[in-house]
């Protein structure tokens, strides 16, 4: 996984397991951002956030790079 910072273009190299840990308050500020939206879209869709977190999962670069609120973006995974 690749990531790069809006600000300094510091580009970072990390797998999976440690992008979670290190970014995980940043995941979950994007991941009720993406929720908050979704909800506001059709509810009647999502039986339950199992299945909102795997949408949001499935497409973690886009959701992370939108819905995030942090310098730093997903250029690959």
């Amino acid at each position: 996984m690749i990531l790069k910072n809006k600000l300094t273009r510091e580009t970072l190299k990390m797998t999976y397991p440690e992008f979670r840990k290190k970014f995980a308050k940043e995941i979950r500020i994007a991941f009720e951002s993406y929720r908050r939206k979704q909800l506001n879209k059709y509810s009647y869709n999502f039986k339950d956030d199992n299945s909102m977190e795997y949408n949001f999962y499935f497409q973690l670069q886009w959701n992370f790079n939108h819905f995030g609120n942090s310098n730093w973006y997903i250029e690959k995974i």
